[in-house]
This record gives C-alpha cells, structure tokens and sequence, in this order.
C-alpha cells in the first residue's frame, strides 16, 4: 500500500506539472509556467492580472481533471485486484508470535 501510495502520487503530481505547463504554454505564452507553479495557487489572484487570472485558473483546472481521472482508474483497478486477492482469516497466535506478544 505504501509504494503503491508513493507511486501514483509522483504519478499525478508529474500529470499535473506537464498538464498545466502545456496549458499555459498553448493559451498563455507570455507567462512562464515555471512561475506559475512556483507562485501556488493561493497566491495567483496576487500575482497576475485580471485578464491573466482566468486562464491560469483554467490550466489548474485542466490539471486537475487529469489528477482525478488517475485517481479514479487508480481506484478501480485496486477495487478489481482487492476482489480477486487471496482471502484467508489471519490467526491471532501467528499475529501475537511475529509481534513479539505485543498485539
């Protein structure tokens, strides 16, 4: 659970990146979308123009878009391998033996 965790956020933090970077770069090109990544996204209102503001909020929400649909297929194919996993009853002596008697 924990590599799969680490893996799928790297995953849709690169998805979010290279989306709202090729947003920007096809609407926007006078802004550098390094800059916009640097700045957050509590801080646009701040830092761009009102004209500007629009279509950065766009490209975060086009990133966005990408982000949930990997979550949602991320989601499914666990849903599908959890249901045809092996399910066995764990044995309290066995759980108690590896924790040393702690559990």
């Amino acid at each position: 659970m924990t590599i799969g965790g680490a893996f799928f956020i790297s995953a849709v933090q690169c998805a979010f990146n290279n989306t709202l970077i090729s947003h920007l770069s096809k609407t926007l090109a006078g802004i550098n979308p390094a800059t916009v990544l640097g700045i957050g996204a509590t801080q646009i209102r701040e830092q761009f123009s009102e004209l500007q503001v629009p279509i950065v909020l766009d490209a975060y929400m086009s990133g966005l878009k990408v982000v949930f649909a990997i979550t949602t297929a991320a989601y499914g194919v666990c849903v599908v391998v959890g249901a045809f996993g092996s399910w066995k009853r764990l044995d309290e002596e066995e759980i108690k033996k590896a924790a040393g008697g702690a559990a």
